[in-house]
C-alpha cells in the first residue's frame, strides 16, 4: 500500500445557527424523441469520453459559481446517431436586473481526445484502462465535425470581469449544429469577492518551457542528428522572427488567462541570441562580453502584457552523466564557451576553471543587470543551481555552485525541484524558498514545515513522472480535477507555489511519454501560430483561483480557510473525489470570502439536547453548552431527518478542547465517529464530513477545562427519499477474511470510507468470491433504486459485478435491474442500480470478484436503498 494517514484531522473554523445550506440538484431527463440531436450538461471536473453516458447528476442548464476576476467553466456535450458538424456556439449577454456580462466574457473550444497507449504506471485510479482515446486538448478550431454515434464535449468558460456587481446572472449558450440548435441555459452566480490579477496575486505559478530558448541540460556538442529547436520543429521559424512574436503574443495571453505567472528565461541561451562574445576559454581565463538586448525584449514583452509576478533564471548544473558525458564531476555548470567571438553552449565541472570563470563574470553582470533595469525586486528575480540533486556529492556540488554564486551576489534568491531524500530536506534551509516533490513532503512534511515556521520561507510543490499511486498528479488518465484539488492541499498547507517542468517539451512524441501527457499540459497549434489548452491547464488555473480565493477568506478567518481546504484534501494521497462534495465545499468558501453567512437556511425540526437541558446553544456564552468536567460527555443534535451532511461549523469561544470527536447516527442509538479533531488552534472549527445521518453528537473525553460551546451549526442538505438501509444490521456471508467489519453496520452507518487502514470498510480474499449481504427491512416498502460506494483509493479492490435481488418473503427472490460492474455516478464512485419499483422486505445483494495479483482483496463499504418518497 501507499503512504497512509490513517487519522482524520482537521484544523480550525467558523460559527452560524443549527443550518442547513439546500443546493438544488439538476436531473438528467431524457431527450426529446425525433430531433436526432441529443445534449447534456456536465461540470468541469467530469472526463467526458467518446462514448460517456449521462447520469443522474447531468443536465440540461449550466450553473457556474464565481469570485469576480476568475475564469469558470462547464461543458455541454452533443451527440447524434448519425454524422454531424458543430458549426459554433454563440452566446447571449447574462444579465441579473440592470446589470449584464457581456457576451464576448464567454467563450468555447471543442475537447479533442489523445490516444493513450497504456496507462500511467503505478497510477491509480485512472479515468479509463488504455488503449484509449482520452479527453485532453481543448482545440482552437471554430467548427468541428462529430462522427455518428460519438460524444462531443464542448468547453464552455465564463471570465467574471472584476467591476460586475455581486448577484445571479442568467443567459444563453447557443450550439448551433447541422442537425439543429440546442438552447443551454447558463446561470451564474457571482460573489462580492474580487481575486486579483495573476501578476498580482499571491500564488506562484512556473511552467517550464522552451519559447524563449531549449531549458536543456543537454550541450551543443552532444546534440542528435537531426535536432531542432522547439520552436523550429514545430512551427517551422526562428525565434525573435516577426512570426515568433505573434505566437508569443497568442502565448502570453494563455499564459495570463491561466494564472501562468513567473517567466522563465533559460539565460545562456537567451544571452546567445544576442551578440554575447568571450575571448579565448581554452584554459578558463576567457573574457565575456554580455548582450543582454534579447533578454530584455522578451521580460520588457511579458511586463507590457501583464504577465509577470516573478522571473525565473534558468543557469544551471546537471548530471556529468547526462547525454552521455563522462561522470567524473558529478556536476556541470551550463556556460558560454569559445574562442575569439561568438561563443556556444557548453557545460564545464562545477569546480574547473572554466565553471568558476564563468560563475565569476557572469552573476556580478546579471546582478547588475537587473538592478539596473529595477527588475531585481519589481520581478522578485530568482534563479537556479540545478535541479533534484542527489546523494552527497551533488549536495557538495550544489553547495559549492551556490557558495561561489552568493560570494558575488549575497542576497540572490536561489530554489530548486528537489526531491531525494536526505538531500532535499538538509538542502531547503539553504534556499531562498523550498520545491519538494509532493512525494517527499506529503509523508514528511515536518521538516520543511519547520523551516517555514523558524524562517519565514516560502513553500511551493512540483510534480513531474513522480508521485504515483494514488496521489495528485497532471497525468491525461487521471480525473479532470487532480490539478484543481492539488492546489487546495498546496493551500492547506500554506503553500504559495507551484512549478512544473513540461508546459511544451513536445520533442517528446506521446507514444513515447510512459507518463502519460507529463511532457505537455499544453499542445502545439501551427496551423493558428498558437497553442491549445487542456483541460488539466483549465483544472490547474481553477485551483490558482480557489486558492486566491481562500487566500482572501484566510486574511479574515484563517481556521476556516484552512479547514475548508483540508476538508477536501487531507494529504497528497488522501483527499476527497467525490465532486458534488467539492463543488459544495466550494461554494461555502466562496459565501464565506463575500461576507455571506454560511449556511442560510434553518434546519427543519433541528433540536439540540445535553445532559443539562438548560444550556441551549443560543449564541450566549452565558448558556453556552459546558461539558461536565468529571466525565466525558456529548452534545446530540437531532436534524429532523436524514440528511446528507457537509460539514460542522463549532464556535468553542476563547478555550477549545485538545480533542473531540463527531459522531453520525441514523437511529440515535448507533453511532460512528467520522472525524477526530485534534489542535484546534482558534475559536471556531470548521469539521468536512460528507456523511448521511438523521443525528449528530460531539464527543468529548473527561473534560478538565472549562470548554463553552456557544454555537453549533450543521451544512448540508435533507435528503430528497429516505435511505431505508440508514442504520441496519445485515448477515454478511461468507465472513470478511481481511478486515471485519467491526461495528455490524459499516455498510450502512452513514460515514464513507477511504483506504482499507481507515477501519470504515471490512475486506474479502481470494477463495471469498462471490459474497451476499442480506438485508431485513422488518416489513414490505416500495423500492426501486440500490447505492453502494465503491472503494475510493484503489479501483482493483472493487468487486467486478453487483447483482440486487428482492424478496418478500426471503425464500423466493427476483433480481432487480441489470448487474453493476463499474460506478456509474458523475463522480464515478458509487455503483447506481435503478429497477422498476417493487414491494419489497427482504434485500440480497451478490458480490463477485476474479482475485488476481494486482487485485487481490475486495472491500464492501456504504450501501443504500431507496424507494418511493
Amino acid at each position: 500500500m501507499r503512504f497512509r494517514q490513517t487519522a482524520r484531522g482537521v484544523l480550525c473554523g467558523l460559527a452560524l445557527m443549527l443550518t442547513v445550506a439546500v443546493v438544488p440538484g439538476q436531473v438528467f431527463a431524457a431527450p426529446k424523441a425525433g430531433t436526432g440531436l441529443d445534449y447534456w450538461t456536465e461540470p468541469s471536473s467530469t472526463n467526458v469520453f467518446r462514448d460517456t453516458l449521462p447520469t443522474k447528476e447531468s443536465g440540461r442548464s449550466i450553473r457556474l459559481d464565481t469570485a469576480r476576476n476568475e475564469a469558470e467553466s462547464a461543458q455541454v456535450v452533443v451527440r447524434s446517431p448519425v454524422a454531424f458538424t458543430v458549426t459554433g456556439v454563440r452566446f447571449s449577454a447574462l444579465s441579473n436586473g440592470s446589470s449584464r456580462i457581456a457576451a464576448d466574457q464567454l467563450s468555447y473550444n471543442f475537447i479533442t481526445y489523445k490516444t493513450l497507449k497504456g496507462n500511467t504506471p503505478h497510477t491509480y485510479p485512472v479515468t479509463r484502462k488504455a488503449v484509449a482515446d482520452f479527453p485532453d486538448a481543448l482545440s482552437n478550431s471554430r467548427t468541428i465535425d462529430v462522427p455518428a454515434g460519438d460524444n462531443q464535449p464542448i468547453w464552455l468558460t465564463l471570465t467574471v470581469p472584476k467591476t460586475v456587481p455581486a448577484g445571479v446572472y442568467t443567459g444563453v449558450a447557443t450550439v448551433r449544429t447541422t442537425r439543429g440548435d440546442v438552447r443551454v441555459p447558463l446561470t451564474a452566480d457571482v460573489r462580492a469577492v474580487t481575486i486579483p490579477d495573476s501578476k498580482d496575486g499571491t500564488f506562484s505559478n512556473s511552467l517550464w518551457n522552451q519559447f524563449n530558448g531549449e531549458i536543456s541540460w543537454k550541450p551543443d556538442g552532444s546534440l542528435e542528428p537531426g535536432w531542432l529547436p522547439t520552436i523550429e520543429k514545430f512551427y517551422g521559424y526562428h525565434r525573435f522572427t516577426p512570426q515568433w512574436w505573434n505566437l508569443m503574443d497568442n502565448v502570453a495571453t494563455q499564459m495570463k488567462r491561466h494564472r501562468n505567472n513567473v517567466v522563465t528565461l533559460p539565460l545562456v541561451n537567451m544571452l546567445l541570441d544576442g551578440d554575447t562574445t568571450v575571448t579565448d576559454n581554452s584554459d578558463g581565463t576567457g573574457r565575456y562580453s554580455f548582450d543582454w538586448s534579447k533578454i530584455d525584449q522578451v521580460v520588457q514583452f511579458f511586463i507590457d502584457q501583464g504577465v509577470i509576478k516573478e522571473l525565473e533564471g534558468f543557469w544551471v548544473s546537471a548530471d556529468t552523466d547526462n547525454w552521455g558525458r563522462p561522470a567524473d564531476g558529478i556536476r556541470e555548470v551550463e556556460i558560454i564557451d569559445g574562442t575569439g567571438g561568438k561563443g556556444h553552449r557548453n557545460y564545464a565541472n562545477w569546480d574547473s576553471a572554466k565553471a568558476n570563470n564563468f560563475i565569476d563574470q557572469f552573476i556580478p553582470a546579471l546582478k547588475a543587470h537587473l538592478d539596473a533595469k529595477g527588475w531585481t525586486e519589481s520581478l522578485k528575480y530568482w534563479m537556479h543551481v540545478g535541479d533534484e540533486p542527489v546523494g552527497d556529492k551533488e549536495e557538495t556540488a550544489w553547495r559549492g555552485i551556490a557558495s561561489r554564486m552568493r560570494s558575488h551576489w549575497p542576497d540572490v534568491r536561489i530554489a530548486d525541484a528537489a526531491f531525494h531524500e536526505p538531500t532535499a530536506a538538509q538542502l531547503a534551509s539553504t534556499m531562498s524558498f523550498m520545491i519538494p516533490n509532493l512525494l517527499n513532503y506529503s509523508p514528511n512534511p515536518r521538516p520543511y514545515d519547520q523551516i517555514v515556521r523558524e524562517q519565514g520561507k516560502r513553500l511551493w510543490f512540483y510534480t513531474c513522472n513522480i508521485p504515483q499511486g494514488n496521489y495528485l498528479n497532471r497525468f491525461i488518465d487521471q480525473p479532470q480535477f487532480d490539478q484543481r484539488m492539488m492546489v487546495w492541499y498546496a493551500y492547506s498547507r500554506g503553500a504559495s507555489g507551484y512549478l512544473h517542468y513540461a508546459m511544451a517539451q513536445w520533442a517528446t512524441p506521446l507514444e513515447k511519454d510512459d507518463f502519460a501527457g507529463d511532457h505537455y499540459i499544453t499542445w502545439p497549434d501551427k496551423a493558428n501560430n498558437t497553442i491549445e489548452s487542456t483541460v488539466r491547464w483549465e483544472s490547474l488555473r481553477d485551483g490558482i483561483e480557489d486558492w486566491e480565493t481562500l487566500n482572501i477568506l484566510g486574511h479574515t478567518n484563517p481556521g476556516l480557510a484552512r479547514d475548508l481546504a483540508a476538508s477536501l484534501t487531507q494529504t497528497a494521497d488522501k483527499y476527497s473525489p467525490d465532486t458534488g462534495y467539492q463543488a459544495r465545499i466550494r461554494r461555502i468558501m466562496l459565501d464565506a470570502a463575500a461576507g455571506k453567512p454560511i449556511p442560510a437556511s434553518r434546519v427543519a425540526g433541528a433540536t439540540a439536547s445535553s445532559g443539562d437541558p438548560t444550556n441551549a446553544i443560543d449564541r450566549n456564552p452565558g448558556t453556552a453548552w459546558r461539558p461536565d468536567s468529571t466525565s466525558a460527555q456529548w452534545l446530540r443534535i437531532d436534524l429532523g431527518r436524514q440528511s446528507q451532511l457537509d460539514g460542522l461549523r463549532l464556535n468553542w469561544g476563547q478555550q477549545k478542547p485538545p480533542a473531540y470527536r463527531v459522531q453520525l447516527s441514523y437511529d440515535a442509538t448507533h453511532w460512528t465517529t467520522a472525524q477526530t479533531v485534534t489542535g484546534s488552534d482558534g475559536g471556531d472549527d470548521f469539521v468536512g464530513l460528507n456523511g448521511k445521518a438523521a443525528y449528530v453528537r460531539i464527543d468529548l473525553d473527561a473534560a478538565t477545562t472549562p470548554y463553552a460551546l456557544t454555537t453549533v451549526d450543521v451544512v448540508g442538505r435533507p435528503l430528497a427519499k429516505t435511505n431505508l438501509l440508514g442504520g441496519k444490521g445485515y448477515a454478511v456471508s461468507p465472513a470478511p477474511a481481511v478486515t471485519p467489519d467491526d461495528t455490524g453496520r459499516e455498510s450502512t452507518d452513514g460515514v464513507l470510507a477511504d483506504a482499507w487502514d481507515d477501519g470504515r470498510s471490512y475486506g474479502f480474499a481470494p477463495g471469498q468470491n462471490t459474497v451476499t449481504i442480506s438485508f431485513d427491512l422488518g416489513r414490505a416498502q416500495s423500492v426501486d433504486e440500490l447505492r453502494m460506494h465503491a472503494y475510493e483509493e484503489y479501483p482493483a479492490y472493487r468487486p467486478d459485478q453487483i447483482t440486487v435481488a428482492t424478496s418478500l418473503d426471503g425464500t423466493t427472490w427476483t433480481q432487480r435491474g441489470r448487474p453493476a460492474v463499474a460506478p456509474n455516478d458523475q463522480a464515478r464512485i458509487w455503483y447506481d442500480v435503478d429497477f422498476p419499483s417493487a414491494q419489497a422486505r427482504f434485500l440480497r445483494i451478490t458480490l463477485q470478484k476474479a482475485y488476481s495479483a494486482d487485485a487481490d482483496k475486495m472491500f464492501v463499504d456504504e450501501i443504500e436503498l431507496y424507494g418511493r418518497r
